[in-house]
């Protein structure tokens, strides 16, 4: 029974060794914080699933793929998904929650399966909206 828990133990370490390594940085060359206009996504609550798009956040970091989902979960929150063309089918999550004097904010995450990095969205009701690097290392709870 020992024998068979340090076996297990071992595999586990070193799978958890095997994907540490192994782990890339998918948006590395980005900076780790930038602004964006609110005006960039508002037009995305509208496509369908299945549209194309592409996103120009910023001159130095743009997103193109294909709505997978677009939902009004409320009357006051909307969320989309897309799958990125050029960022290994990373996903991108975006919801926009309108409040009672109809303005609006934003809120999203960016990541894509085996990397270790991704973006976090956020924008205020006054119209700051910015792009902030996340690891992911440290937002996933095991």
């Amino acid at each position: 029974m020992k024998k068979s828990i340090q076996s297990i133990l071992f595999t586990v370490l070193l799978a958890m060794a095997f994907t540490s390594a192994g782990a890339q940085k998918m948006f590395a060359a980005l900076p780790e914080t930038s602004k964006f206009k609110a005006g960039t996504i508002d037009g995305l609550f509208n496509q369908h699933p299945g549209s194309s798009v592409d996103i120009r956040f910023t001159d130095g970091f743009r997103v193109t793929g294909i709505i997978k989902s677009n939902q009004k979960v409320y009357d006051n929150l909307q969320t989309i998904i897309i799958e990125s063309t050029n960022y290994s089918k990373a996903k991108l999550f975006i919801s926009k929650s309108t409040d009672k004097n109809n303005q609006q904010k934003y809120v999203g995450r960016m990541m894509g399966r085996g990397y270790i990095d991704g973006l976090e969205i956020k924008g205020d009701l006054a119209g700051n909206n910015t792009i902030k690097k996340i690891d992911l290392r440290e937002t996933i709870i095991d």
